[in-house]
């Protein structure tokens, strides 16, 4: 599966990307050095397991290690975030 960076607060280390473009959002805590800029490809076989989880960005080509804390529409992806 796929998912773009659609959103992010850096001031707690959240992020918002897109599924697949099917309106859902994966909301996850960034527990690595490496960032995710938005519009940046993430790759995993399963968007929707949450806690502790390893992502690919294909974008910058790089793991980074996340926390996944929700699955929502924009309108949660937009409460976690700010």
């Amino acid at each position: 599966m796929k998912a773009v960076v659609a959103g992010l607060s850096s001031s707690i280390g959240m992020y918002a990307a897109e599924i697949d473009g099917t309106g859902e959002y994966v909301i996850f805590e960034l527990l690595d050095t490496d960032e995710p800029e938005i519009g940046d490809v993430i790759v995993h076989p399963d968007f929707y397991s949450m806690g502790g989880e390893t992502y690919r960005n294909q974008t910058q080509g790089c793991s980074i290690e996340v926390y996944v804390q929700n699955v929502g529409d924009k309108n949660i992806a937009r409460e976690m975030l700010f």
